[in-house]
């Protein structure tokens, strides 16, 4: 799914994942297809389709499990964190990260633009020196 980030085609098949998902009772690999879900959306800048998206994770993770795929679809999206969320605690602070996270999204969407085709991307899904810790502040 990464690698075709940005093709219109990817929607129907992140919704069919999403259905197989549930109708498997596969509740935990959730928040992982939206994470992958919100860097697709990301890619072309579509809003919409990431505000419903963040809306998912924000359910699927009130455990606080997986709660820092929150923090890194509001960055790849360059988004504000919602109201209410507790932020992260980033080894290399919040800019920083929030930075490369979106460096991923714009190298991306630059490809799709320039070529119509999704990018070919090698990438690792989370950039290096990315460390974000949730709960109290680190001490330096």
């Amino acid at each position: 799914m990464i690698s075709d980030a940005g093709d219109p085609a990817l929607d129907e098949r992140i919704q069919t994942l999403r259905t197989e998902l549930d109708t498997a009772g596969l509740i935990s690999m959730a928040p992982t297809l939206e994470l992958a879900a919100a860097f697709h959306q990301a890619v072309p800048d579509d809003h919409d389709a990431l505000a419903a998206t963040i809306s998912r994770l924000l359910e699927q993770t009130q455990s606080g499990d997986y709660a820092y795929y929150i923090d890194i679809a509001t960055f790849m999206a360059d988004l504000p964190l919602h109201t209410g969320h507790t932020p992260p605690h980033c080894l290399d602070g919040e800019q920083t990260t929030r930075s490369r996270w979106r460096t991923l999204v714009t190298t991306a969407s630059t490809t799709f633009t320039i070529t119509g085709r999704p990018p070919d991307l090698n990438i690792r899904l989370r950039p290096a020196n990315t460390w974000c810790v949730r709960g109290p502040q680190l001490k330096e």
